[in-house]
């Protein structure tokens, strides 16, 4: 017993102990990988469930609630600004400016914002706006009575949503997608 607990105390010893790991490890991997090499790609690994059977619903006809129709085009004022414009002017005024108040910031931001949005600005330090400059055009995504414009600006994206309020569209949300 001796002689076997010196031999394991050994380098030489310790180099078993590790080889036997080691094989051990490899052979319970290539066990379980040859099971999951066996099947075939859709099946699940573990145990599976067998498909429920269903009827075909009877009211398929009329029609899929879940499908969203294009709402019509919002009813804007005479002369009111379309989303592009507004969208623009919007970003342009929300752009860090050095030297600029945060009263001056908010009065800029103002004419094109919901009230809501500018409730949520009251307490933004204009200096803290991660843009300073728009670095391409514009992409406006239509979703009928609401609209998306986003702006590529250096570090980001500006995310606005607009909507169509009292006549005229309003900018109503705002994020910042950094790059």
């Amino acid at each position: 017993m001796r002689t076997v607990l010196r031999l394991l105390g050994s380098r030489y010893g310790i180099a078993l102990v590790l080889v036997v790991v080691v094989v051990a490890v490899v052979g319970f991997g290539r066990t379980v990988f040859r099971d999951r090499e066996s099947r075939s790609g859709s099946d699940a690994f573990g145990p599976t469930v067998a498909p429920v059977e269903t009827t075909p619903d009877p009211y398929n006809s009329l029609g899929d609630d879940s499908v969203v129709e294009p709402s019509a085009a919002p009813s804007l004022s005479k002369g009111a600004a379309d989303a592009g414009s507004v969208a623009t002017r919007f970003a342009n005024a929300w752009l860090r400016k050095p030297g600029q108040s945060g009263e001056q910031w908010r009065a800029g931001l103002k004419p094109d914002a919901s009230t809501d949005l500018m409730a949520e600005l009251a307490e933004t330090d204009p200096s803290d706006v991660p843009a300073s400059n728009i670095t391409g055009p514009a992409v406006l995504e239509n979703l009928g009575a609401d609209t998306r414009a986003r702006f590529p600006a250096d570090g980001g994206t500006i995310v606005l949503g607009l909507q169509v309020i009292n006549g005229r569209w309003q900018v109503t949300s705002l994020d910042w997608e950094a790059a």
